[in-house]
């Protein structure tokens, strides 16, 4: 079997699980004739057969298009972190970070994106795309797509993992408005809610066209399947709220509730979790009918939560104006009246860890097996700028801060630490 990067020394018979290449990259094997294709490949170059992303993928803000801010992890066992010799320099404030394929993409707000194996501890590819970034970009298919006033344009990033990494955009489209909150791609469409000056609209654009979905005076972000069958997210409007989910048609229900929160909203089986009011609260409620199934906290600034399946398992993480909260092992850790989380926080490795960004410029790494330890990751060693941007994929953790800096670390077992 040749390599699938086209380098002739490396034709070999590989071992079928194996996920890097005698060359040292990431390759994705075809399910079904078991050929080795480049990572962001979205069909096998062998049999054509359609090849999904890495499970332990990265896709999108908090996680993916359901906001639950949980990576999947690489096992349920006690982890330690290890340092890697890889740090990005993106020139200006890290924006957003992503991970698909085994690789992390770095996305500046002036535009720089740059991407990065880990486990070679090397970027693969740089360049500069328009900015500013003002909505959160996100990845489908081996597609990056990015938000700027005005447009959203796609790159293909299969192309950028050649010898000579080839950049170009697929297309780019102009949307009324300037993109906020995140983007969201499922089953080709992108969802990109813009501000205007009197309203906010939801518009999708699919097969090149744009469309406006709704438009209100407030919008809140928007969630989904990852398949596409169902996005969701609530309007309001002279003090109605409403709860809209987009499937084979779009259905509307009334919410008794008031005052949107602008942080993300979770999907998570048939329910839907968002803050609303003065108070901060955090509520779980049902998508076929907008009833409220169950409040829970009171002044929840950030949240993540676990699943079982579809269901949600009554696990999650959440962080207050006083600290963060870790509700299966109810324990609670305090911060210093000072001490504030930034976005993007928490993020929960399942069965191993939670990172929560800060906005001294340290990230607090949570040991789930032995709460509330944790150990101070610092970006930049000495710098003190905050971070602005989390993630997880596979067995790493990744953090942007300010000053444009870019690190990443690796979840190993406790037994195998170097």
């Amino acid at each position: 079997m040749t390599c699938p990067y086209s380098e002739p020394e490396n034709a070999h018979e590989v071992i079928s699980d194996s996920a890097r290449c005698l060359c040292g990259r990431y390759v994705k094997r075809c399910s079904h004739c078991a050929a080795r294709n480049r990572a962001f490949a979205n069909y096998c170059r062998n049999c054509g057969t359609p090849l999904p992303p890495a499970s332990g993928s990265w896709p999108a803000y908090k996680g993916g298009p359901r906001r639950l801010g949980v990576n999947a992890g690489p096992s349920d066992a006690e982890c330690l972190t290890q340092s890697i010799d890889l740090r990005l320099r993106l020139g200006d404030p890290c924006r957003s970070l992503l991970g698909y394929d085994g690789h992390v993409v770095a996305v500046s707000l002036g535009g720089v994106v740059e991407i990065a194996d880990p486990l070679q501890t090397k970027s693969m590819c740089r360049f500069q795309a328009q900015g500013p970034i003002t909505a959160e970009p996100c990845i489908e298919n081996g597609i990056l797509y990015l938000a700027t006033r005005g447009q959203v344009t796609a790159y293909a990033l299969a192309a950028m993992t050649l010898e000579t990494p080839r950049v170009r955009p697929l297309w780019s489209v102009a949307v009324g408005g300037t993109p906020i909150q995140a983007l969201t791609a499922a089953a080709g469409r992108v969802y990109v809610t813009v501000a205007l000056p009197d309203r906010r609209e939801l518009q999708v654009i699919e097969r090149l066209t744009v469309r406006v979905l709704h438009a209100a005076r407030e919008l809140s972000w928007v969630a989904g399947d990852p398949a596409g069958l169902r996005t969701v997210f609530f309007s309001e409007t002279d003090d109605s709220v409403q709860l809209h989910v987009i499937g084979d048609e779009l259905t509307t229900h009334p919410v008794a509730l008031r005052k949107l929160a602008s942080q993300p909203i979770a999907l998570l089986g048939e329910t839907v979790f968002a803050v609303f009011g003065e108070g901060q609260r955090l509520y779980r409620i049902d998508l076929a009918s907008g009833v409220i199934e169950e409040p829970l906290e009171e002044d929840t600034q950030f949240f993540a939560l676990t699943s079982y399946g579809d269901e949600w398992d009554r696990n999650s993480v959440r962080i207050d104006n006083r600290g963060i909260q870790f509700s299966r092992a109810g324990v609670r850790d305090s911060f210093a009246p000072h001490e504030r989380a930034t976005r993007g926080s928490p993020v929960i490795v399942h069965g191993c860890a939670v990172m929560v960004g800060m906005e001294d410029g340290r990230v607090r790494l949570y040991n789930i097996a032995h709460l509330p330890r944790h150990e101070v990751w610092r970006i930049g060693e000495h710098s003190t700028a905050p971070i602005t941007a989390l993630a997880s994929f596979d067995s790493y953790i990744v953090a942007g801060n300010q000053d444009g800096l870019v690190e990443v670390r690796e979840l190993v077992p406790k037994g195998a630490a170097a």
